[in-house]
């Protein structure tokens, strides 16, 4: 089936709708939250990120008429959404895929156009992160060429609206791990 990946403008309130639902139920079907849990509103406000970010959308069909399958979140210098990148860094956040899609190849094809991006927009690096349990999503971002570097990573916790805060690993929290990758 083809499919057809775009940046997603902030005036699409149906598709910004759609894209905010479908990644807040990829994180729930993952187990990564639960229906109350503070990142839930975050994750469903593609419009802010649509606003402050490139927000990338793939959908089913030729011009992309069909249901979105997937998002991604392009993150460049200066965003609210910036959690790790410095300088002209970009990052990439929320990688998200139907669970229904899944096998097709689809966060791949994602994060490979988020990555084209970031580089046609000027980024010298790209990094990530992601939760020390997402190990699907280690063996992706291993397989496209990001580099594990232990100096990214860092340890969080939840705050009541929806954003973290870094903490010391002995205070526990979440452990996420970063990636970075060059062009």
């Amino acid at each position: 089936m083809a499919q057809t990946i775009r940046i997603v403008d902030p005036s699409e309130s149906s598709r910004l709708t759609e894209i905010g639902q479908l990644t807040a139920l990829a994180y729930l079907a993952d187990g990564l939250v639960d229906q109350a849990h503070p990142y839930i509103p975050q994750l469903k406000d593609a419009h802010a990120r649509a606003e402050d970010a490139l927000l990338l959308m793939m959908a089913d069909g030729e011009k992309g008429e069909g249901p979105v399958v997937g998002t991604i979140t392009v993150v460049p210098p200066g965003s609210s959404f910036v959690e790790l990148a410095q300088g002209d860094e970009f990052e990439l956040r929320m990688l998200a895929v139907s669970p229904i899609e899944r096998g097709r190849g689809i966060g791949q094809t994602l994060t490979r156009a988020a990555m084209d991006l970031a580089v046609e927009k000027g980024a010298s690096r790209i990094v990530l992160s992601t939760m020390e349990s997402m190990h699907v999503a280690h063996r992706l971002y291993e397989r496209m060429g990001f580099t594990r570097r232990e100096d990214l990573d860092w340890t969080v916790i939840d705050n009541a609206d929806g954003s973290v805060s870094k903490v010391s690993e002995a205070e526990g929290g979440i452990r996420l791990i970063g990636y970075s990758w060059e062009p």
